[in-house]
This record gives C-alpha cells, structure tokens and sequence, in this order.
C-alpha cells in the first residue's frame, strides 16, 4: 500500500480511536453513570465502585503475561481481539440487573480494556513504530483515553437522561466493533520493519542525541534495549513503579467520585458531567502536551513537576512514565517491562477508586480520602525525581 505520509501514522490513529472508545468504561466515564446505576438498582456506592477496583486490578495482573504477547504480535491481533470482546462484554453490562451480573460482564471489560485497548498495547505500537518522534507520538496516544473520557461522559449523560444508562452500554459496544475491530484486522501491522521500513519512516534507523539534550551537541547513539529479566533487577524501574502506583491511588479516585460529589453539593447533573469532561479534557491536552516537550526537555523532570501540579490540576502524566520506560530500557521489550508497571497502575486506579467510596459510605464525605490523595501526588514526585537512568554495566 503506498500512502503520502508514513504507515505509522495509520497506526497511530487506529491506536488512537481503540483508546478513545476504551474510555467507555474508564473512572471518568464511569463516574457519571456511578448513581444511576446505585439508585436504579438499589446498590450502596461502595458496591459500584468495587466493579472499578476489580477490574482494574485484573487489568493489571494479566497484563505482565501479556507484555511478551505484546512484543511479538503487536496490535495487529490483540487490538482488534480486544475491540470484539469488550464490544460483547459492554452489551452484557447493558442487560445486568443483579451484581453478579454487572461484575461478570463489566468487570472483564475493564480487564481487557486497560491493556488491550489502551495503555500497555497503545504504547508498545508507538514504541516500535516511533523513535525520534516517539515522545509526541506517545502524548497523541495517551491524548486519547481522557479525551475519550472528555466525549463520552457528555455522551453518557445525554444517553442517561433520555433512554437510560444501559444505552450508554450498548451504543458503546457497536461503536467498538464497526471502528476498532473491522478496521484493525485490515491495517494494523506489528512494526515497521514487516513492511520493509524503519521507525519515524526514515531511510535508515534512526540515532538519537546523546542525554545531554544540548541542541548543539551533534553526538548520537543508537537505542539499547533491555530485557525484562535485566529491567526488573533495577532500582530505576521500581522507583517508576512505586512512583505511578501513589500518583494512580489520587487518580483514580479523584476521577470516579467527582461527578457524584458534585452533585451531592447540589449541582446539577448535566453540570457535573460538564465538569468531569473539562477535567478529563484538560488530561488529554496535558498528555500531548507533555508528549511535544519531552523531546527538548528531560522526561524525569516533567514527571516529577507534573505529579506536583496534579494536587491542583487533572493533566495526568502517564505519558511521561511510558516515554521514560522506552528511554531507559529501549523497545526490544517495550511491552514486556512496561507491563511490570501495570499491575501497580492499574491497582492505584482501582484501589483509589474503592477507598473514595469506602471513606464516602462510612464518614459521609469525601474530605478525608482527598487529603489522602494529596500526600500520594507528594511522594510520587518525590520517587520519580529520584529516578535517574540506569548504567548501562547495571544490566550484567
């Protein structure tokens, strides 16, 4: 197929809409349909909330067995799997009318969901299809599940308010299926080199400058990539873990419980929704944001800045921890080390989301469980400024 721009770019949007629609069943997205579902079906917030948890959690425990799955094949079969089944799952969420019900379609969902559609895949695509230009190509790609988030929370509350919440559902399983699996199986390719081209479509590979950042300094090196074996046995990489998992607790239960605490103060619905999709925008935005000047500035740094400014703003930096993980350890097994972060991501998300709603059912309010999260949000920053590269010596 000859295109006028690079394939990858072709991947990249692919990628893109699987995580815009993912988003379907994300903490923002799911915080404006947290007290329809509670009050039409009789069930305390906390019950809700432990589907989040649960799947999430699951999420992030497959994840470290998919990783290697993610370095051989690529999206060109998960992501489309991932598209076909979360669509079946996201109309039996729609049918559910007992918890056993809702936890067997929807939590499966948000397990595929985290690491098929969005995060651990997404990122291992524009891994291997992107070096240069990988650090903007990750902020697009993670641009697209708070995006997501922004759209479909309005979308939600428009379905809610006229036909219910389990409309929502079922508009987002065929969403899924006629935009990320038919497309999928046509285009998507593993990386580059299947179609005899190399990463960011250069003539030859790609060398990056060296981790001085100085514009001026013309020396480059060509990427090392470790293994999964090499990465784990680094202080680097735990740091970064430890680091995601206290800035996911804030997070995720930020994100979950925003829309039902506002309109516990007595704002509107349609108000609160307006307020979770700004929030969710401003995510998407800061992602690419992030992404762009990551290419001039050092990632660790804006992590560590990010993580500071999330105790007065929604602009994640997720990103920047893929884009530190490809940097530190290469693409060779992009998927496989960044899925060691997953499980404690994922479960930050979860976990943060359960102890909003335990704190909420027991005191009555959510002022306890913020402060809470503000201190993760410190000692986050704090790990990830600590974070530096690894010596190359420290993989024998």
């Amino acid at each position: 197929m000859i295109l006028p721009f690079f394939y990858g770019w072709l991947i990249v949007a692919i990628t893109m809409v699987a995580g815009f629609l993912a988003a379907g069943v994300s903490n923002i997205t799911m915080a404006v349909v947290l007290k329809p579902i509670s009050e039409d079906l009789g069930w305390s917030r906390t019950l809700t909330a432990a589907a989040i948890t649960l799947g999430a959690c699951l999420g992030g425990l497959l994840s470290p067995l998919f990783g290697p799955i993610a370095d051989r094949l690529g999206p060109r079969l998960l992501l489309p799997a991932g598209g076909a089944l979360v669509g079946l799952l996201a109309f039996g969420v729609s049918l559910s009318t007992e918890p056993w019900q809702f936890y067997a379609t929807f939590v499966p969902a948000r397990a595929l969901t985290e690491f098929l559609l969005c995060g651990m895949i997404a990122f291992t695509t524009a891994a291997n299809w992107f070096y240069l230009k990988r650090p903007r190509v990750m902020g697009l790609v993670a641009m697209s599940t708070p995006l997501g988030s922004a759209v479909l929370s309005l979308v939600y509350q428009f379905f809610v308010l006229r036909y219910g919440w389990r409309s929502a559902f079922l508009a987002l399983g065929v969403a899924l299926w006629v935009f990320v699996v038919i497309p999928g199986l046509i285009f998507l390719r593993r990386q580059p080199e299947d179609l005899g081209l190399y990463p960011d479509g250069l003539a030859v590979p790609p060398r990056r400058p060296t981790e001085s950042m100085d514009p001026h300094n013309s020396a480059s090196v060509a990427e090392q990539s470790w293994s999964r074996a090499e990465a784990v046995r680094s202080p680097t990489l735990w740091l970064l873990v430890s680091s995601a998992f206290l800035a996911a607790i804030g997070t995720g239960g930020v994100a979950f419980h925003t829309a039902a605490y506002f309109t516990d103060v007595r704002i509107a619905p349609t108000i609160a929704a307006g307020a979770v999709s700004v929030m969710a925008l401003s995510g998407a935005f800061g992602n690419g944001l992030w992404g762009a000047l990551a290419e001039r500035l050092h990632p660790r740094r804006l992590t560590a800045s990010v993580a500071l400014l999330m105790q007065v703003s929604t602009a994640g930096a997720g990103v920047l921890m893929q884009i530190l993980i490809a940097r530190y350890f290469g693409r060779g097994s992009f998927g496989a080390i960044s899925s060691v972060l997953d499980p404690f991501h994922k479960g930050g998300l979860g976990l943060g989301a359960l102890l909003a709603g335990i704190v909420f059912d027991y005191a009555g309010s959510y002022r306890p469980v913020f402060t809470i999260f503000l201190l993760s949000y410190l000692l986050s920053a704090l790990l990830i400024f600590l974070a530096r590269r690894p010596r190359a010596e420290a993989r024998a």
